[in-house]
């Protein structure tokens, strides 16, 4: 079926960014800023994708190059890089860039010039709402987090509480929750700002009115934080926090006190004692070549970078924009033949390609899969 829908397409002139021989893709991340942990985990994943991709012989005889520009999570380099080293005239696709504000600024530039936007690290709706034929992303929304989550923990007799830092994240996380009781026709949640100077008194209010189930809208430091001040009250609600808390500094530093945490995941982190004998290779190679530990960043661009060398091998020689657009619609749900992983699903209607994911709880130092559950469309 996907071999006839090829065969109706109309023939193209080459895009710019391809060659006969060679595919150049481009990226902006914050290599130097506030998420530059996570600018530098998603190129190592890029390079080594690319690398082995290359290492093959390339896509249908092409090398892929990767041209990055660091952001330092911030808009104005990222169009400076635009207008720069990622110049529209210059690559094929933009793939996995890395920021919101990044992100926000320059995608309309690129989709505009008709370059490709491929799997932004950022849960911005904008990334895929309104649909538009060149943007694809992958980070599952806040609301389908909370959905997934909850869907998981949550019954009609337990009351939820919600501890959400005064910032845009955490109003995000706030209202999402209250989306998703009032849609199961459940009370609303009882609300209480994230304060480090006065977390006592806000975990004693969720406790007093007798909260069982706490959805933390805040990152990492937050849950160590608030973890420690739930344990020091000697008290055992069910604690969700979403992906933005799923890192392995987590578990390895709150141990004990982290222990029985909830997270919301797209995207296994890479254990080097992983059960997965293939992820535990994945790991092994990964640390040799930029001698430092995995992550599940780095291992979701590093599958970005497998879906979109599968996508260029369905598209066939005659590479467009276009074409590559179209196939990443027709393809049914992907899983990586190797690593598997949350399937990829792209509709002509929805360019949204992650609608799953996967509950996992902090024990013995480390995040262990808890359950799985499907989010609707």
């Amino acid at each position: 079926m996907l071999a006839l829908a090829l065969l109706a397409f109309p023939a193209f002139a080459a895009s710019p960014g391809v060659t006969p021989t060679e595919v150049t893709v481009g990226t902006h991340l914050d290599l130097s800023g506030s998420l530059a942990r996570m600018g530098i985990a998603v190129r190592n994943g890029l390079k080594l994708g690319f690398d082995e991709a290359n290492a093959k012989g390339g896509l249908w005889g092409r090398k892929l190059t990767l041209v990055i520009a660091d952001n330092g999570d911030d808009a104005d380099k990222a169009l400076a890089a635009q207008k720069g080293e990622l110049s529209p005239e210059r690559i094929f696709a933009v793939l996995a860039p890395v920021g919101t504000p990044p992100v926000a600024a320059t995608m309309p530039g690129f989709v505009n010039a008709g370059v490709l936007h491929l799997f932004p690290f950022t849960t911005a709706d904008e990334t895929y709402v309104p649909s538009q034929p060149l943007e694809f992303a992958l980070d599952l929304p806040i609301q389908e987090q909370v959905h997934v989550g909850l869907r998981a923990l949550v019954n009609s007799g337990q009351r939820v509480g919600v501890l959400f830092g005064d910032d845009a994240y955490g109003h995000a996380v706030l209202h999402a929750v209250e989306h998703e009781l009032e849609k199961r026709h459940l009370r609303p949640p009882i609300a209480e700002p994230f304060k480090t100077k006065s977390l006592a008194r806000q975990i004693a209010a969720l406790r007093a009115d007798g909260v069982q189930i706490v959805v933390l809208g805040g990152g990492g430091q937050d849950a160590l934080t608030a973890m420690r001040a739930v344990r020091a009250r000697r008290w055992s609600p069910s604690v969700l926090c979403l992906e933005a808390c799923y890192v392995p500094q987590v578990p390895t530093l709150g141990g004990r006190s982290v222990t029985g945490l909830y997270a919301v995941a797209t995207t296994p982190i890479p254990y080097p004692a992983d059960s997965d004998p293939a992820l535990r290779a994945w790991v092994k190679r990964y640390e040799s070549r930029f001698h430092t530990v995995a992550s599940a960043e780095a291992f979701r661009a590093y599958l970005d970078t497998r879906l979109f060398a599968e996508v260029l091998r369905r598209a066939g020689p005659n590479l467009t924009r276009a074409r590559f657009a179209r196939m990443l619609e027709a393809m049914p749900p992907w899983r990586d033949p190797v690593y598997g992983g949350v399937p990829v699903d792209f509709t002509t209607r929805d360019h949204l390609g992650f609608h799953t994911g996967f509950l996992v709880q902090a024990r013995d130092g480390r995040w262990i899969n808890f359950a799985s559950t499907q989010s609707k469309r």
